[in-house]
């Protein structure tokens, strides 16, 4: 490992917002419960992504939290994600910040999530770091297909973090995409590098894939921290097939409108995938009362994805992100 990364390092934990008061107050809650690494300096920064400073107030309540972390609020009026995200950059940077950490926030953070991510970075020659989401538990009262499709969600997750777990660790991510729910890069990604998000996509998704992307084919070091979790909570909206529907379109739109642009030919593979997963959306459906519903979400995620596909061949752009679910 570097001398240089035993040295005191400036952390940045940001996290963008928009129309979730009571979210944020409980992510606010978990920075000020976070422990902090030796050997570091940490300020969280909340990027408001809104027309208006509306959770400035909120933000301002927590300006000093009980670990002794300041908080910063920031403004970014121009509206899409990635403009956030790059402005959280630009101010991490400005502030002379080694490390940037990006959490959402609909999550709350472990105790030790801060002190897991930076030791994994200590350990490792890795410039961007990524970590398990995990579903935070809530206690409220849920219809019998809203309760069916929470446990479902949660099975997806765990499923996806023993997959990581397997697939990545400190010396690499392969098979493994790392995204900004639970993100840890130097600044130099964006400083040295020249790697930002993409502000094409203002409401798609996918600007943090697609950074990732771009960082492994710069031949960056990336690294998994499998004990540095984050807790998203999720909200009712988020429970209904209808949404689930539109995320597996949408993100598989964005996905294939990426393979587009580097290759025209991909358009053809659409020919093949989807009679497949045609026959894999019926077995799905067959085997519900088999497995008790724990198929349910895969084939709802299943349709969207080939509904994603089909659009995206007609030039339909996802605007997954233009409307905020949650309080």
């Amino acid at each position: 490992m570097s001398s240089d990364r035993q040295k005191n390092l400036h952390i940045v934990v940001s996290a963008l917002t928009r129309g979730r008061p009571e979210m944020l107050k409980a992510l606010l809650g978990s920075f000020g419960e976070m422990a902090i690494p030796t050997a570091t300096r940490v300020q969280c920064m909340i990027v408001e992504n809104d027309d208006t400073p509306a959770s400035a107030r909120v933000v301002n309540a927590y300006a000093q939290l009980p670990n002794g972390v300041d908080v910063i609020y920031v403004h970014e009026p121009e509206l899409g994600i990635p403009f956030g995200r790059n402005r959280a950059a630009k101010e991490a940077i400005a502030l002379g910040a080694d490390l940037l950490a990006y959490v959402d926030d609909d999550e709350v953070v472990a105790e030790d999530w801060l002190t897991e991510i930076v030791s994994a970075y200590r350990n490792s020659a890795a410039v961007l770091i990524g970590g398990p989401l995990r579903v935070k538990p809530t206690e409220r009262d849920l219809s019998m297909l809203d309760a069916l499709m929470e446990k479902c969600i949660v099975r997806r997750y765990e499923q996806k973090e023993r997959r990581a777990a397997r697939k990545a660790d400190l010396n690499g991510t392969p098979g493994v995409t790392i995204v900004t729910n639970n993100w840890l890069g130097e600044t130099a990604i964006f400083t040295h590098h020249n790697i930002w998000f993409d502000e094409e996509m203002r409401f798609t998704g996918g600007t943090d894939s697609k950074l990732y992307a771009e960082v492994k084919a710069a031949n960056l070091p990336t690294a998994w921290a499998e004990t540095a979790a984050v807790y998203e909570e999720i909200p009712l909206e988020r429970l209904s097939m209808a949404y689930q529907f539109r995320r597996g379109r949408d993100q598989s739109s964005t996905n294939f409108h990426r393979k587009l642009e580097r290759s025209s030919a991909a358009r053809f593979s659409v020919l093949g995938s989807i009679p497949i997963k045609i026959v894999i959306v019926a077995g799905l459906i067959i085997a519900l009362p088999l497995t008790r519903g724990r198929t349910l979400l895969d084939a709802v995620r299943t349709t969207g994805w080939m509904a994603g596909r089909i659009q995206a061949l007609f030039g339909r752009r996802s605007d997954l992100y233009r409307k905020v679910t949650g309080d």
